[in-house]
């Protein structure tokens, strides 16, 4: 098996949160509890989970945005963590974001090409004079004619819009392309065509995408590998296929149910499972099973100790104590 491009271990994100009163004091919400993945080269690694389950945040401290309490980022042979100054300024050059909104994530003030050519220009991973060329092909490579260069941000439509924010991505030649949510803020039409987009440039420059989303469908459409996150953790892992077809964690099969069908023989035989109730406090969670409070199957043990995330057969990842070796959902 290769060496995997980003090899996350142990990583946790905290933010200091000060308790009421003059003196009152300093508590953590830990937006990322002690999670562990990794993405090979050339794959899709989708993290999804409702608002809230830290799944931003653990992107973004992969990519040195903000900073991690504790845990190792490994991308390629550097040990993203600990790269300073020079090194690190040399290093973002690897991983790139396709941000969520394509409105507030292009200066207004810039015209198009300016926009896609900044991080060129920034980290200077191109010679000046072939920059404009790189420039060219980018525009040409996500589907923008060439005198649209001259352009504003505001004279292009979201999906435009997207599609500058992606050459913009591209325009270092990273080995990392984290997409935090690309497509919610597309109408579904433009969606696809975003997604067939992405997955185009994937296929013919061997892109890797660590790709966050709440959406199940666009992920079923992009991933390779799936993991779930809820409340700063990460409650099952597994290949897209086993994950549709086998969901082990109740948390999971929620999601899953929710998930619309034009199948209408689909949509007669699912049942839907509702989640009641609101997740725990983030600054106090509970000790046991974070989904507990909210779980339809939940036993004393769920509720006075955390289950560890293992690895059942093929490879597939649950952190539940009512699934067993057999790997079968307790719904």
């Amino acid at each position: 098996m290769s060496k995997p491009l980003l090899d996350v271990q142990n990583l946790s994100v905290r933010f200091p949160v000060k308790r009421g009163g003059m003196f009152g004091g300093k508590s953590w919400l830990y937006a990322v509890d002690d999670i562990s993945f990794t993405v090979p080269k050339g794959e899709t690694l989708a993290i999804v989970g409702e608002s809230g389950s830290g799944k931003t945040t653990a992107a973004l401290a992969c990519a040195r945005l903000v900073s991690a309490y504790q845990g190792k980022v490994q991308l390629g042979d550097h040990d993203f963590l600990t790269l300073k100054d020079e090194a690190l300024r040399q290093a973002r050059a690897r991983v790139q974001i396709i941000f969520q909104d394509p409105y507030a994530s292009l200066n207004p003030r810039l015209r198009s090409e300016a926009i896609v050519r900044e991080p060129i220009d920034s980290l200077e991973t191109a010679p000046p004079s072939e920059r404009q060329k790189i420039v060219d092909d980018l525009f040409k490579s996500v589907g923008l004619r060439p005198e649209q260069q001259r352009l504003f941000p505001h004279q292009f439509s979201g999906g435009q819009r997207q599609r500058i924010g992606i050459a913009r991505a591209l325009a270092t030649s990273p080995d990392l392309i984290i997409c935090d949510e690309p497509v919610s803020a597309l109408d579904v039409a433009v969606q696809a065509q975003i997604l067939n987009l992405l997955r185009k440039l994937q296929k013919d420059l061997g892109l890797t995408y660590l790709f966050i989303s709440h959406d199940l469908g666009v992920v079923q459409h992009m991933a390779d590998s799936i993991a779930v996150m809820y409340m700063g953790k990460i409650v099952e892992q597994a290949d897209r296929l086993s994950l549709f077809n086998n969901p082990l964690h109740p948390y999971t099969s929620a999601l899953l149910s929710a998930v619309p069908s034009v199948d209408r023989k689909r949509r007669e035989q699912q049942k839907r499972i509702l989640i009641p109730g609101d997740p725990p406090d983030p600054i106090n969670p509970p000790k046991g099973c974070r989904f507990a409070n909210r779980c339809p199957v939940a036993k004393d043990m769920c509720l006075n100790s955390p289950p560890p995330l293992r690895e059942l057969k093929g490879g597939h990842k649950v952190a539940c104590h009512l699934v067993g070796d057999d790997a079968k959902s307790p719904l």
